[in-house]
């Protein structure tokens, strides 16, 4: 058993011991039932959180407010909530206040879709009021309650059913679709950030157009935030959709959907930046798509030449997004001869060669300056190229030769 899934039902065996109803709930729930391994393990309980905190010697004061103490076990974070209701949704996201119960019944009227609003106690038996095992053996997502209700207390909602469709190739229930179309502007509410994550986790799925081509169809995706703000890139091509699943590469995925926002080289900075994606990324996808805009038939020395400069991974992803932007699915063949190349090349990196810069200065006599650095550089793709052996003696031949040519 999964040692996060033992300290769970040992919290819960806690709470019982002491008289208080307690339950695994949520996507824990959810996922086991469709044979998936569960991210983590959620506890839903009637004790309130002092009495949560008075149980257990560690503890963590995650979200008293709204009910939720962590407990520690093993070195094992568990969340335990306090069984609640809400109240209203003033900014869009969170209840104005709650209050607590002691009814699991409530406690899960208040989730989102069916498929999350189960429950199971520490003896594996499944508490189910709203079907959720129904809609899970139909493969659809349905809103617990009144789509509208729950939509309206949580624009991210809608973006969520669309991320589930992909994630687990369910089907969308249609009052759920209709209240999206009908919400749709309630979106432009939302933060960037809790946008790029859901989007982060459809990449994650194997056919994320089946969630995509519900943004689009609702028209929801031209109020996301920060799409909305793009005049010209706020609409998805459904037919162009199908070709996010002939890749896996998030870095490939992002740069498609800028492409198909109508990003050009010169607004991609800009348009990354509004992503908020880690510069890292946004690296990775401006090389994707510098490569990839431009992609065309090379000499393979000037395939090796950019393997060099630009590295495998980069090229790939060029070569994947070329792919989907010419409506021809990625060839394997051209991604195994990149590969072959990268591990033949013996120099990859100017710290890889066989002299420093302390080298060439003593074998020159130069004083050091700029000219090193761009020797080294000539001579590290020199030798990437096989152009000349990555050897010493040849190494500070060439360079004292290439150097010479600097005056400073």
């Amino acid at each position: 058993m999964d040692e996060r899934k033992q300290a769970a039902l040992w919290v819960m065996e806690k709470l019982e011991q002491a008289g208080f109803a307690a339950y695994l709930v949520g996507g824990c729930v959810r996922d086991e039932l469709m044979g998936r391994q569960p991210q983590d393990y959620d506890v839903a309980t009637e004790a309130r959180p002092e009495q949560v905190q008075a149980i257990f010697p560690r503890t963590a004061p995650t979200g008293l407010q709204h009910g939720t103490v962590t407990v520690v076990h093993n070195d094992l974070p568990i969340e335990v909530t306090t069984f609640r209701i809400e109240g209203e949704y003033e900014d869009r996201r969170r209840p104005s206040q709650v209050a607590f119960v002691s009814s699991l019944k409530l406690d899960l009227a208040r989730r989102d879709f069916t498929v999350n609003a189960m429950a199971q106690d520490r003896h594996g038996e499944l508490i189910d009021y709203f079907s959720g095992m129904s809609d899970l053996e139909a493969k659809v997502i349905r809103a617990v309650g009144d789509p509208m209700e729950r939509f309206q207390e949580d624009a991210l909602r809608m973006l969520r059913a669309a991320r589930f469709v992909a994630q687990f190739g369910f089907s969308l229930d249609a009052e759920a679709r209709q209240a999206m179309v009908q919400l749709k502007r309630e979106c432009r509410f939302l933060s960037v950030e809790r946008v790029v994550s859901e989007l982060e986790k459809m990449w994650k799925a194997m056919a994320p157009s089946a969630g995509l081509e519900i943004l689009a169809d609702t028209g929801l995706f031209a109020h996301l935030p920060p799409f909305c703000q793009w005049a010209d890139g706020r609409q998805l091509a459904i037919e162009r959709l199908e070709r996010f699943d002939w890749v896996r590469d998030r870095i490939v995925r992002w740069s498609y959907l800028l492409s198909l926002c109508k990003t050009d080289m010169a607004g991609l900075a800009a348009r990354l930046n509004q992503l908020k994606l880690a510069t890292r990324d946004k690296e990775a996808i401006s090389a994707c798509m510098q490569l990839g805009l431009t992609w065309q038939r090379q000499t393979d020395e000037e395939w090796k030449r950019r393997l060099y400069r630009f590295g495998l991974d980069a090229l790939q992803r060029a070569g994947q997004l070329a792919c989907l932007l010419e409506l021809r699915r990625p060839e394997d063949p051209d991604e195994m001869k990149l590969a072959a190349w990268w591990r033949a090349m013996p120099v990859k990196h100017t710290r890889e060669l066989a002299v420093s810069g302390t080298d060439l200065i003593r074998q020159t006599g130069r004083q050091a300056g700029p000219w090193v650095g761009r020797t080294l550089a000539y001579l590290a793709e020199q030798a990437a190229l096989q152009r000349i052996p990555n050897e010493r003696e040849a190494l500070l031949k060439e360079g004292c030769q290439f150097g010479a040519k600097y005056t400073q």
